[in-house]
């Protein structure tokens, strides 16, 4: 069952990957970046994609939450508003404490 998991997420994401460079390769809109720091293209990315960085992120929160709640029998609703509210990271050294604790 494990290998089958394992070959349906690898066809997952190589159709994700080929979507996306089709994508990409259709695109006709450019983005100059050469001679922008650092600090212009952070601007740029949050005016104008912020809804994504968002969605970004709660995705990646409940995927930590996910892994969290399997790994290490922990509530997901908790650990899903813990990750959202301080960072995904954080949920790790808090593990790591009540491990360290016991």
């Amino acid at each position: 069952m494990e290998q089958k998991d394992r070959n349906l997420s690898a066809i997952i994401y190589l159709l994700i990957f080929a979507l996306m460079f089709y994508a990409f390769s259709i695109s006709n809109s450019t983005l100059f970046l050469e001679g922008k720091t650092f600090k212009e293209i952070f601007l740029f990315l949050v005016d104008n994609y912020l809804d994504f960085i968002l969605i970004g992120y709660v995705f990646i929160c409940f995927q930590i939450a996910g892994y969290v709640e399997l790994k290490h029998k922990q509530d997901f609703i908790t650990i899903s508003l813990l990750s959202i509210i301080f960072t995904p990271l954080s949920i790790f050294f808090i593990l790591q404490n009540e491990v360290e604790d016991d």
